[in-house]
């Protein structure tokens, strides 16, 4: 069965682009214009992945107001930003909301099918090992790659793909690892260092929620990260 993309996009012609080669590569693809469209469409099933764009229209945070709703409904629901919106505090925004991937316009079509079909891929392999429990253990932390999940003392917390792969990255490097290096765990191609700060910032964020005394990612500066517990 054919996987179903969403496109939230208000410029008609950024829209039908990216449809068009999205269903070039056997995709079947559902085309929004507005807030209002999608979330309508979305109650009554959802897609199997949803690209947004941040500002629809008048509404400047149109696109984060989906992602919220998808989120209530899927927890797990793959979402990819797709906005010339490039500000940190954007970028901050959209991945504490849950979004998967966040990317900057322009993005090279070849790129964003790559992103796709990794996702996709990712949220398979998540879905066939949820029951896994191959857990790798680092002091309290709990690694289980084949799921891609990880718990704290536990406690499952809920990382997406990408910061999963950064984490892991450090957790690999007891001496610590560069921001070169967590560019590359990351799988997307060009990320700036700002980028890779941010994806840090939300996952000390998301293990300070199940422990408010976590500070094991430290902070090198001038070179990375480390993880010392």
């Amino acid at each position: 069965m054919k996987k179903i993309i969403a496109i939230v996009e208000d410029d008609v012609n950024q829209r039908q682009h990216y449809a068009e080669a999205l269903r070039n590569c056997g995709y079947e693809v559902a085309e929004y214009a507005d807030r209002t469209a999608a979330l309508k469409a979305f109650q009554q099933t959802l897609p199997d992945l949803a690209i947004l764009d941040i500002m629809l229209g008048n509404e400047v945070g149109g696109g984060f107001e989906i992602c919220r709703f998808l989120k209530d409904k899927d927890a797990q629901f793959p979402i990819i930003f797709l906005t010339s919106r490039g500000d940190e505090l954007d970028k901050i925004y959209g991945l504490q909301l849950g979004a998967w991937d966040y990317q900057t316009k322009p993005v090279s079509l070849n790129f964003l099918i790559t992103r796709i079909q990794s996702l996709f891929q990712i949220k398979n392999n998540t879905s066939a090992n949820s029951q896994s429990t191959n857990f790798q253990h680092i002091g309290d932390i709990s690694i289980d790659d084949a799921s891609m999940t990880m718990k704290w003392k536990n406690i499952p917390v809920n990382l997406t793909p990408t910061e999963f792969d950064i984490l892991r990255a450090i957790l690999n490097t007891p001496s610590g690892v560069s921001i070169e290096d967590l560019v590359s765990a990351t799988r997307q191609g060009v990320v700036e260092d700002n980028t890779i700060n941010t994806h840090i910032l939300h996952i000390r964020k998301k293990f300070k929620q199940v422990d408010s005394e976590f500070s094991c990612i430290k902070t090198r500066y001038g070179f990375g990260y480390s993880w010392t517990c």
